[in-house]
């Protein structure tokens, strides 16, 4: 009898382990050779443009009467290009132009086991002409699948994060897009032509 209490014990305890929220944080930052305020420019009132430079974003609109100084819209739409999911709705949950920092928060479109997903940017001044972009990065996940999952998506999102702040640094400093920008650009235009 008392191994099966102790058996039953120890399944509860890993059921309860398992079925646990599973929280990671994720920060990377780059460095661009463009002012802050320029940079700033970019990512904070071209919040809803990120589509044009971003890699992982196909299309974008906003939504909504701003509830922060500044922002141009509370919600965002976007298409994007992320093995698991294509759309996802985005809520601005901060937005500060004094300290040039913003964070929104995914609405719909994530996995779902999935529970948060927050990124919140700054862009931070280091020398004349030049300023650094960070981006922080949360989620939560739940269940069997949460616990599964956690490592691959970790890995999954420090890519993405680094791919953006790559993209961003390209755009920032050249008005051009990156190469992996262009390379997601011909594809669409390829299937839109093999669609007409």
């Amino acid at each position: 009898m008392k191994k099966v209490i102790k058996a039953m014990l120890l399944l509860f305890t890993l059921n309860t382990t398992v079925m646990a929220q599973q929280a990671f944080t994720i920060e990377q930052d780059i460095v661009i050779n463009v002012s802050a305020e320029k940079l700033w420019e970019m990512v904070g009132p071209g919040f809803v443009e990120v589509y044009k430079w971003s890699s992982n974003v196909d299309h974008a609109e906003g939504a909504g009467t701003p509830e922060f100084a500044g922002a141009v819209c509370s919600e965002r739409f976007c298409d994007v290009n992320v093995k698991g999911f294509n759309k996802i709705s985005e809520e601005l949950t901060k937005y500060d132009e004094q300290n040039m920092n913003l964070a929104y928060a995914v609405k719909e479109g994530m996995p779902g086991f999935v529970t948060k997903a927050v990124n919140d940017w700054t862009v931070v001044s280091v020398g004349e002409g030049q300023s650094k972009l960070v981006m922080k990065a949360q989620f939560e996940s739940k269940g069997m699948m949460g616990a599964m999952m956690k490592g691959t998506m970790r890995k999954k999102m420090e890519a993405l994060l680094i791919t953006v702040l790559n993209d961003a640094k390209v755009y920032a400093e050249t008005g051009k897009v990156s190469q992996t920008k262009a390379d997601r650009i011909a594809t669409l235009e390829s299937k839109r032509k093999k669609a007409a």
